[in-house]
């Protein structure tokens, strides 16, 4: 039995859409975003367990090389903001459209992998400017905040400003995957 709902063109149009975009599944995950110049440490993190042993080893570092144009402490800002909005909202999100399809693909494809690329330097949309004035150790310690606050948060999450709506799971793997993206350029000594 048909549903009367459910349109010949609508089921036309959304068996395009899916061939679309499941051929194009294999594009959004494989652009490259290395810095130029700059070797990749090869840094996989799925949890925030797995984060907080690489932010220790910050905090030990002599030295820490950014690349792009934030600092490190632009760079574990951004990546705290990022937790937050989870919690709270991002300031914009992409169309539910975008969300429910590319979005998907590219949150599916990045978890398939264990690892995350995308645009070093592009600020969340919509958040405020990260202050460059800020201590690697304060920057470090807010980034911990931020994942006690998510860890500790019982609430439903807002839904990710591209990957639409994700259990905690899903954004735990998320941010961390996120947080290890940027600090894989980061060079430590």
């Amino acid at each position: 039995m048909s549903d009367p709902n459910f349109s010949r063109k609508e089921f036309i149009q959304k068996a395009v859409a899916v061939g679309i975009l499941t051929s194009s599944a294999t594009v959004l995950g494989s652009c490259s975003n290395a810095p130029a110049g700059i070797k990749e440490r090869g840094l996989i993190l799925s949890n925030f367990s797995e984060v907080g042993v690489e932010l220790e080893k910050l905090l030990l570092s002599k030295e820490i090389i950014p690349y792009g144009e934030w600092n490190p402490s632009q760079i574990l800002l951004h990546c705290a903001q990022s937790i937050y909005y989870s919690i709270k909202g991002y300031p914009e999100n992409k169309s539910e459209i975008f969300q429910n399809t590319l979005g998907k693909i590219a949150f599916w494809n990045f978890s398939r992998k264990g690892k995350m690329s995308h645009d070093l330097n592009a600020p969340i949309p919509g958040a405020d400017i990260l202050r460059a004035d800020v201590s690697i150790q304060e920057s470090v310690i807010e980034l911990q905040k931020s994942i006690s606050a998510f860890s500790h948060y019982t609430g439903e999450f807002a839904p990710h400003f591209a990957y639409g709506k994700l259990t905690k799971q899903e954004y735990e793997l998320a941010h961390a995957m996120h947080i290890a993206n940027h600090l894989d350029y980061v060079t430590l000594s």
